[in-house]
């Protein structure tokens, strides 16, 4: 469908091209000299303006007739510019995030041109959701490792973990770009199609792993959690760029690439038990945060696999509920380690002395992230265990263990940090406002999707069965886009 078509098509072009124009205005202004805003001030009004034009493009969307948005240069059944249910939710998540990081950042770590960099990184995420051109989205894994890379190669001691992440993403972007090219110019689901198409399925199925941290290529995302700021940490890790790439150029042609998609079940659901294993035994608190972030992420790879709408229909509702969740647990360390430094969990550390508030808002987001009834993740949870349990018991069974185990793993980690006698070297600091809001919007997304979870799934209801029943050799005209099945 093209702009002209309607009021409700044009929002969607203008709130989308908005928020990804708004942290690369902020990215200049915050790269020029002298500015009389303080580097945070620019961040996050830039973050929030992304933010509120997001959350515009959704009800534009919610409100709309249901049909994708698609213009512009068509190449491998993908568009240039591409808004469906799927990206008009994760465009206003990412821009939550990335406020919420911006504002609860510690000031020596938000000078200028770390303002820049988190500006530039976060542009180039919200563009990915808004595409589905593949060779724009083999651009775009390279815009978005950059700043991730470059940020934690300044962090003092980070040298290491960019080291480890500049490997895996080379290597990542490398298998990327050579897949989609196979891709490309050998399509799998076109009649008459070599060997090619199949080899660039596998290659982008290799890129995703690596991208997502499956094992055995998981090695970077818990160094990446060690290493880097919280804030690079989590826009790196949380928007899961990878599972968006699968969903455009494998999930939607599942008949023509069907063993790829179940390697990338099959390790995805050993990579979300392992992970929440991994958890449970953590010596530090950011260790668990990047343990719990790689079992919840695999989980959402394993979903995408199914063959059934409500498994995709849970794979995105736990890619919401569990990235908000996150983003709270580590937003919660953050500002922990403001005050005390390096938490570690092999003795009780009475950090609820410190501020019984930040354990509040602990316990809250470990447990929101694991099914506590009247969150997102109760719903999101229930779809995909019911989905996974239709594609095999063994399938259900390691869906309900990686849970269980995470479950275990809050607990324990909750119990660590916030209980035991107080410190002699508690500073006992009041949360900052520019704390307490952020956490406190985070909760009430958590809850508030969860108590009205309707539009948010039905939204994704429609996105999946219509990837689903795309396929490349039906891919709409550059004029029209087909109108979803009542």
């Amino acid at each position: 469908m093209t702009a002209a078509l309607g009021p409700a098509v044009d929002w969607l072009a203008v709130t989308g091209a908005v928020a990804v124009a708004a942290p690369l205005l902020g990215a200049l202004v915050a790269s020029s000299r002298p500015i009389r805003a303080t580097p945070r001030t620019v961040g996050v009004a830039a973050a929030a303006t992304a933010l509120a034009a997001g959350l515009a493009l959704a009800v534009a969307w919610q409100t709309g007739d249901g049909q994708p948005l698609g213009f512009g240069h068509a190449c491998g059944g993908g568009r240039l510019v591409f808004i469906d249910g799927l990206g008009a939710a994760l465009v206003p998540y990412t821009a939550l995030m990335a406020t919420a990081t911006l504002l609860v950042a510690p000031r020596r770590l938000l000078d200028g041109a770390a303002v820049r960099r988190a500006l530039v990184g976060l542009a180039a995420t919200l563009a990915v959701f808004v595409t589905s051109h593949p060779l724009a989205l083999v651009a775009l894994w390279f815009f978005t490792a950059r700043p991730t890379w470059r940020s934690t190669r300044l962090t003092p001691g980070g040298r290491p973990a960019a080291r480890v992440f500049a490997i895996y993403m080379t290597a990542a972007v490398a298998c990327m770009a050579a897949g989609t090219l196979l891709l490309v110019a050998d399509p799998p689901w076109e009649r008459g199609s070599g060997p090619a198409g199949a080899v660039g399925g596998w290659l982008v199925a290799l890129a995703v792993m690596i991208r997502k941290g499956i094992v055995p290529f998981h090695s970077w995302y818990p160094a990446i959690f060690s290493g880097a700021p919280m804030s690079t940490a989590l826009m790196a890790t949380m928007p899961q760029i990878a599972a968006y790439t699968a969903v455009r150029l494998l999930v939607g042609h599942a008949d023509e690439v069907p063993h790829a998609l179940l390697m990338l079940a099959a390790f995805a659901l050993v990579t979300a038990v392992y992970g929440a294993a991994l958890a449970v035994v953590q010596r530090d608190l950011r260790g668990f945060i990047g343990a719990f972030s790689l079992s919840q992420s695999a989980l959402v790879l394993a979903g995408l696999a199914g063959t059934l709408p409500m498994e995709l229909t849970g794979a995105f509702c736990v890619w919401i509920s569990s990235g908000l969740s996150i983003t709270g647990i580590g937003l919660v360390c953050w500002a922990l380690e403001s005050r005390a430094g390096d938490i570690s969990l092999e003795r009780l550390q009475g950090r609820f002395w410190d501020s019984p508030t930040l354990a509040a808002f602990f316990l809250l987001f470990g447990m929101a992230s694991i099914g506590l009834p009247g969150t997102l993740s109760f719903v999101a949870d229930d779809l995909i265990v019911a989905g996974s349990l239709e594609a095999g018991v063994a399938a259900g069974l390691m869906v309900i263990a990686s849970t269980v185990l995470c479950g275990i793993a809050v607990m324990r980690c909750w119990f660590q940090v916030f209980g035991g006698p107080r410190p002699a070297d508690s500073p006992g600091h009041a949360m900052l406002l520019r704390e307490r809001l952020p956490l406190t919007v985070l909760v009430a997304a958590v809850f508030g999707l969860g108590i009205f979870p309707g539009p948010l799934v039905q939204s994704f209801e429609r996105a999946a069965e219509r990837i689903l029943r795309t396929s490349a050799a039906h891919a709409p005209s550059p004029a029209t886009l087909p109108s979803p099945e009542p």
